[in-house]
């Protein structure tokens, strides 16, 4: 039940927002009582908790033990990172696009909920940038590169880009967009930060 009530409101916090949503919504659409949704969540901000803590978990928390501390060639480290994000979006693109949504709900909300996303945005933001130290070790990048600046451009064109697939699924080719996007991002980096280098 408890992983019900997390999938429907998932759904629901995703079509109404996390504010637009009642509790009343969440157990009508499973046909339960109240009585039910309190016996797993104290309320609807532990839920939207445990749903923040389900992405980081599933997501991040993968993601990092799959690639690991990233280490040796950028460029091979880098297209592993993006076959890892565009599968795991396949699989789990409501999840994923609601983060992304929630994190634009709750921004300037000062609320519990927008500091655990910008903990699980910080982390990662640190993975995006010790990524690219490796291309700083590679020479491929200047060194007047702001690796923290690119990563913040390209977690935001990441989040940018899964709200356009998921918008226009019907009308977009997925599997080109996110090569497409790869490519983007990880030959206009190479190209913007070297100097008199042809790659």
């Amino acid at each position: 039940m408890k992983e019900r009530l997390i999938d429907v409101s998932i759904k629901l916090f995703l079509r109404k927002g996390f504010n637009g949503t009642s509790i009343q919504d969440i157990t009508g659409g499973l046909k339960i009582s109240k009585g039910a949704f309190y016996w797993h969540f104290k309320s609807k901000d532990e839920l939207l908790e445990t749903i923040i803590g389900k992405y980081e978990k599933e997501f991040l928390d993968k993601m990092l033990e799959h690639i690991g501390i990233p280490d040796g060639d950028f460029q091979k480290n880098f297209r592993k990172y993006h076959r890892y994000i565009s599968e795991y979006a396949r699989e789990n693109s409501e999840l994923c696009v609601l983060f992304t949504t929630l994190a634009a709900e709750m921004a300037g909300s000062e609320t519990d909920a927008e500091k655990r996303i910008k903990e699980v945005h910080v982390k990662y933001l640190h993975f995006i940038e010790n990524l690219l130290e490796l291309g700083k070790k590679d020479q491929l990048f200047s060194k007047e590169l702001d690796l923290k600046l690119i990563a913040h451009i390209i977690v935001a064109i990441h989040n940018g880009i899964l709200l356009q697939w998921y918008m226009n699924k019907n009308t977009i080719d997925g599997s080109l967009l996110a090569k497409t996007y790869r490519d983007v991002i990880l030959y206009g980096i190479i190209h913007k930060g070297i100097k008199n280098r042809v790659v």
